[in-house]
């Protein structure tokens, strides 16, 4: 025989909320001293009271658990419950990380971390490139669409054994109701690749732009809104799909930070 404190220390619980759960009948001693009082229980009894906690934390009523209980709910459907929840939990994580980084970012927006103060006028050439395309609805959507893309645009180059000739680009065309963003690399006149689309974005004679170098890109929204309010008090206003060129990536062999051309044309 266990002492409530053995038991609650095994089972993961406060004597306390064992004296609770006897008073509720929902996990009784197995013997109670009728002089002392003292409350004793039996190991068998720790697989209800590991079912009962298990319950309680799924978010079911302690008067739920007790049906549940009575009506004799099995470990592997306390366990198949519980799992379940781990997946729920775990969905719930990704979306809370995911949120926790667009606060971030925001944050960063906000109080003008990574700050770009040299914007040049050019001339944007010709570029020809094998993509591929997504409409997106929201800016916050790029950053994860967008690298998934770049992977896919990648191994489908790989698999074809076409070289690249130059940078991997991004391609944001604004539509009425949201955004195509194109993840895109270049390969010359090489055939394109099985799943990819060529692709011609036209030459531009002005755009403004600026350098993004940093060890993430969690800033680069927030580079993009200083580039777009650098055009607005240049008095211009934009003429064309937004460009991103990446000059350096962690992912090339040539270094461990971002270093992406961000280029708007204008008018």
């Amino acid at each position: 025989m266990l002492s409530i404190g053995e038991f609650a220390r095994l089972a993961g619980v406060s004597v306390r909320m064992l004296r609770h759960y006897d008073q509720l009948g929902l996990l009784r001693p197995q013997r109670v001293d009728p002089f002392s009082g003292y409350r004793s229980y039996g190991a068998s009894q720790l697989d209800r009271a590991n079912q009962l906690v298990a319950l309680k934390d799924l978010g079911f009523t302690l008067e739920q658990v007790g049906r549940m209980l009575d009506d004799g709910m099995s470990s592997s459907e306390v366990a198949a419950l519980l799992r379940e929840r781990r997946v729920e939990l775990a969905a719930q994580i990704d979306a809370d990380r995911q949120r926790l980084h667009e606060v971030e970012t925001r944050l960063r927006s906000i109080e003008k971390e990574n700050p770009m103060s040299e914007y040049t006028e050019t001339a944007l050439p010709e570029l020809t490139i094998v993509q591929l395309s997504a409409k997106v609805d929201e800016m916050s959507q790029i950053e994860g669409e967008i690298s998934g893309m770049f992977q896919q645009v990648g191994a489908l180059i790989e698999a074809s054994g076409a070289t690249r000739v130059g940078p991997g680009v991004a391609v944001y065309t604004t539509v009425d109701d949201g955004m195509i963003a194109a993840a895109a690399e270049q390969i010359g006149d090489a055939p394109v690749p099985e799943g990819l689309e060529r692709a011609v974005v036209p030459r531009h004679p002005r755009a403004v732009s600026t350098r993004f170098d940093a060890a993430d890109l969690s800033g680069i929204q927030a580079a993009w809104q200083a580039l777009v309010a650098e055009i607005e008090r240049r008095g211009l206003r934009f003429d064309g799909a937004a460009r991103e060129i990446y000059e350096q990536t962690p992912y090339d062999g040539h270094g461990s930070r971002w270093i992406v051309d961000l280029q708007q044309p204008v008018a």
